[in-house]
């Protein structure tokens, strides 16, 4: 950032140049440096005080992410068992069909077998 500068001794020197008196031209620039010094720290003040903001907004953030994070963490280890579940239940009524359509299929053969071998 660019320094700023007042110059006062020749800010007194223009004002005595458009027929300010040595004196008012003194106490002016005196009190112009005055007040732009204050305005200078102020600003200064202010720019701390948003850094100081930003800093704290940013662990706000930072905090609320991670939560955000574990939560989501928590629910999606939640839906992975209910998931789980649901597949443990389809293998399970999938190994059922496949034994009943089996078996099924076995007493058709057997039927077939027997009749066409005359066992009964």
């Amino acid at each position: 950032m660019a320094a700023l500068t007042f110059d006062a001794f020749a800010y007194a020197h223009q004002l005595r140049d458009e027929g300010f008196t040595e004196r008012q031209a003194e106490v002016l620039a005196k009190k112009t440096s005055e007040i732009l010094q204050i305005a200078i720290e102020s600003a200064k003040e202010e720019i701390h005080s948003d850094e100081l903001a930003t800093k704290r907004d940013l662990r706000e953030l930072d905090a609320a992410l991670k939560r955000d994070l574990k939560e989501l963490e928590l629910t999606f280890k939640r839906d992975l068992k209910e998931v789980e579940l649901l597949i443990e239940k389809s293998k399970n009524s999938t190994l059922l069909w496949m034994f009943t359509m089996l078996t099924g299929f076995a007493g058709a053969i057997i039927a077939i077998m027997a009749k066409g071998f005359h066992w009964f």
